[in-house]
């Protein structure tokens, strides 16, 4: 009897130290941010202008949950080669595809600037959504939906559906210098800014679902697809938690509007000596 309670107790003992070890395995990986990923960076200095040669370049690994849309994975280094830098990079610097959005001297296909795992969407733009034609591939943006929970116009709200989503191409031009002298019927590659019709994003499969319903529901019965671009910094990477819906209310009552001014003076607050345009 005792040797059973005994044979029990270590087999307890050894079950406890398995789980146990499974449990810090998966601490561990959880802290440090999961399975890293092989991203590009320059192993030497490259002037702006440059065109990118296999030599180049080289990988550092990051955690996966720290992988932005911006890095390219080391995977990917054939599909830049001969591609030029619109940015000076200094040795041991990751590569980024906004350090590429305007330095092609060739063409540009689309499905070329898809990153493994990402799929690109096309969105109806107006004049507002390209801002004047100004908006450029390798911008980010976050994408604001409107829409009826009921199909009644008057519970119209707005929502964030997504937030620093990579553009991909505007209209046409897809970032390639060759392509946007195409697209602006010149030959000098002429910055004018052109009427685009529609933006196409770089967004993961359940984004591209969410962005598919929300045009269709915002736009019912409408030329309009209830969708918003809202341009940020190429550098602000933040992703805001807890924005509320904006409806009615918060524009006719007083309170509201006050509380929205409020938040707006500490963002301004907090970035103010860092940024003295959020002015």
């Amino acid at each position: 009897m005792n040797t059973k309670a005994l044979i029990i107790a270590i087999g307890a003992a050894a079950l406890g130290l398995v789980l146990l070890l499974l449990y810090k395995q998966r601490f561990e990986a959880e802290a440090s941010g999961g399975v890293p990923v092989r991203v590009l960076i320059a192993v030497q200095d490259i002037p702006l202008g440059a065109a990118l040669s296999e030599n180049m370049m080289g990988y550092r690994l990051i955690p996966q949950a720290y992988l932005e849309d911006r890095f390219i994975r080391y995977s990917d280094v054939r599909r830049i080669i001969g591609v030029r830098v619109s940015n000076g990079l200094r040795a041991n610097q990751t590569v980024m595809w906004t350090d590429l959005a305007t330095a092609s001297d060739a063409r540009r296909d689309l499905s070329s600037l898809v990153s493994t795992g990402m799929r690109a969407i096309t969105v109806r733009a107006d004049i507002t959504n390209s801002f004047g034609g100004l908006l450029r591939p390798g911008d980010r943006v976050d994408v604001l939906g409107t829409l009826s929970r009921t199909g009644n116009e008057g519970d119209r709200v707005t929502i964030p559906l997504l937030q620093n989503v990579l553009v991909l191409a505007a209209g046409r031009d897809t970032g390639g210098e060759a392509q946007r002298q195409t697209v602006n019927g010149t030959t000098g590659g002429g910055s004018a800014p052109v009427e685009i019709s529609q933006i196409t994003l770089s967004v993961s499969m359940e984004e591209a679902q969410l962005l598919t319903y929300a045009a269709d529901r915002g736009g019912a019965g409408g030329r309009h697809t209830g969708l918003t671009l809202v341009l940020r910094n190429p550098e602000d990477i933040a992703i805001l938690e807890g924005v509320p819906e904006t409806n009615i209310e918060d524009i006719f009552e007083p309170t509201r509007r006050a509380n929205v001014s409020r938040r707006r003076r500490q963002v301004i607050e907090r970035i103010g000596p860092q940024n003295p345009n959020a002015l």
